[in-house]
């Protein structure tokens, strides 16, 4: 059902319905901050990122995917596999896509609305009602 493969982010949309890319990397994080940096923040703008900011988030993770595809939400959440890798799920308005990043290994999955036939709700450790599959 999943398949492994390379990065194509030459193409402008994955040749395969649900598309699965891992890659390690190293990454160096930059900080703002300066004069210019805005000081009177309310707590919960800086603990939520907008609208506008997980949007350029989805567009730098999926580039496969065409630039006129509109993010609708996102959701923390982890996808099963052989380990639990916890990540973000985005939904746009074609497609739904899971990014995660463990320790530099990194996770991209993109499955093209259209080719999803069932989601049922399931139970995480058989009591919990919090998972789709």
């Amino acid at each position: 059902m999943v398949e492994k493969g390379s990065d194509h982010s030459s193409d402008k949309s994955p040749s395969t319905p649900e598309q699965v890319v891992q890659r390690t990397y190293s990454v160096q994080s930059a900080r703002s901050g300066g004069k210019n940096s805005k000081k009177s923040q309310s707590w919960y703008n800086v603990l939520s990122p907008t609208y506008k900011q997980r949007n350029e988030d989805f567009r730098k993770l999926f580039k496969q995917l065409p630039e006129t595809e509109r993010l609708i939400v996102d959701y923390s959440c982890a996808l099963q596999r052989d380990i639990l890798l916890q990540g973000r799920l985005y939904l746009s308005e074609n497609w739904i896509c899971f990014y995660s990043n463990i320790f530099r290994w990194e996770t991209l999955l993109t499955v093209r609305l259209k080719d999803i036939c069932s989601m049922t709700k399931e139970k995480t450790a058989r009591l919990i009602p919090n998972a789709i599959q």
